[in-house]
């Protein structure tokens, strides 16, 4: 009895049997479309009730905070509001039902809100003749934070009144999710790809013009991603050969500079930032971000394996720009390594991050952001902690983590004005 029960203990469950089962292509793409169904139905129940995914709005304490000023001042500004044509607020109940009465304390729409910092806040704008801030978020190890800092930094510039532009380039698509879209939902000509397609192709294009879109939150455009962008993997090298080929249509091509082209034709000019979120991998598509951009962000959590793979990161930029005649002229604005996803209950935690001091030395950025619960709640929400106007949970936590963001918001701005636009102000 005792041998038959170990016996029956060492077989396979039922469903270990099922999932070693033979699986077919026509499995595999039934299995995305029912988690893709999966989403969509998810995503009705986290953006209720509109069903897409909402802005915040503020109080006017917060408004006030975000033009850098006291309440006092604000509440004084505001009763002058209607003549400098600045929004006035509007009634709690106002904004949630149609005619409803207005309550005594007053709410903004983020688009309120933005003005009033345009307005009344400490913006330093671009002067005539200044380009917007190309920056891109990179790091070819996954799951080091990327894609969220990208979000967070356009959230927290559009709060200063800066105008922003972000571009999805990961072909999974997780910057255009966390703008509560659906990947799957655009063409491959609404995303960077007709930037890659060879010039005779039909839909290939230099702009990036026609893929841009507005967004749930004002003041960020942004160009969506999705799977088709692995094809540009294969055109962008195609087309490197073609171009040294006699009686090649495109005889001065260099895929690197896809990107940085289109940009200049019109999005520098548009937008004050440029944030450019990219996949966890070195190749012909990142490249093309790497060299459009005037500044790196690289988020890094302290973790033996990652602080490795970054030194790898660097290492192998700095080999293809000693293969390519374009890569090797590039020169940046700043660099910037962010500590991210960091756990300081962890033993090793203050240690790596001391080796990060060592290593990066003046290009790790004086700041960490937090693993908290806070930021694993909002992701599994679909939202940044620029997102989160209610959190249950201890509000302690949720101001440490806005405070890690605010302060890279802080950095990267000042950076971009000391170094970039000083250096065009002065040219």
């Amino acid at each position: 009895m005792e041998v038959a029960q170990d016996r029956a203990q060492q077989r396979p469950s039922q469903d270990a049997m099922a999932a070693a089962s033979s699986v077919s292509m026509e499995d595999l793409q039934q299995l995305g479309e029912r988690v893709t169904d999966l989403n969509e139905r998810i995503k009705q129940v986290i953006f209720r009730p509109q069903g897409t995914k909402a802005a915040p709005v503020f109080n006017a304490a917060q408004v006030a905070e975000l033009c850098g000023m006291s309440y006092e001042k604000f509440k004084r500004l505001l009763q002058r509001a209607e003549e400098r044509g600045l929004p006035t607020g509007a009634g709690k109940k106002a904004l949630s039902e149609e005619g409803a009465s207005a309550s005594r304390n007053r709410m903004f729409t983020l688009e309120d809100a933005r003005a009033w910092v345009r307005a009344e806040g400490s913006m330093h704008h671009r002067t005539e003749g200044q380009q917007g801030a190309v920056i891109t978020v990179g790091n070819f190890k996954g799951g080091v934070g990327k894609t969220v800092l990208s979000m967070s930094l356009a959230q927290g510039l559009s709060l200063r009144g800066y105008k922003v532009l972000c571009i999805d380039y990961d072909p999974q698509g997780s910057l255009t999710t966390l703008f509560g879209l659906t990947p799957t939902d655009f063409d491959a000509e609404e995303t960077v790809m007709p930037l890659m397609l060879p010039r005779d192709r039909e839909g290939a294009r230099s702009t990036l013009l026609e893929s841009i879109k507005p967004s749930y939150w004002d003041g960020i455009d942004m160009v969506p991603g999705n799977s088709s962008l692995f094809a540009g993997e294969f055109f962008l090298p195609i087309r490197q050969q073609a171009a040294l080929m006699k009686n090649s249509v495109e005889p001065n091509f260099l895929f690197l500079e896809v990107l940085e082209n289109a940009l200049r034709l019109g999005p520098r000019d548009e937008y004050d930032f440029i944030i450019i979120d990219t996949p966890p991998a070195l190749s012909y598509l990142t490249m093309t971000t790497y060299w459009a951009a005037d500044a790196l962000l690289v988020p890094l959590p302290p973790e033996g394996l990652d602080f490795t793979s970054s030194g790898q990161f660097f290492s192998m930029m700095a080999e293809l720009a000693g293969t390519d005649r374009g890569l090797a002229s590039k020169v940046y604005s700043w660099i910037g390594v962010v500590p991210s996803k960091v756990d300081n209950t962890k033993l090793h935690t203050k240690e790596i991050l001391k080796w990060m001091q060592d290593g990066f030395g003046r290009h790790l950025l004086n700041l960490e952001i937090p693993e908290t619960a806070a930021v694993r709640v909002g992701g599994m929400s679909l939202n940044t902690v620029y997102d989160i106007s209610k959190y249950v949970g201890s509000q302690k936590t949720l101001l440490r983590a806005r405070d890690a963001y605010d302060k890279a918001v802080d950095l990267v701005e000042h950076m971009t004005r000391s170094t970039l636009w000083r250096a065009s102000k002065q040219a």
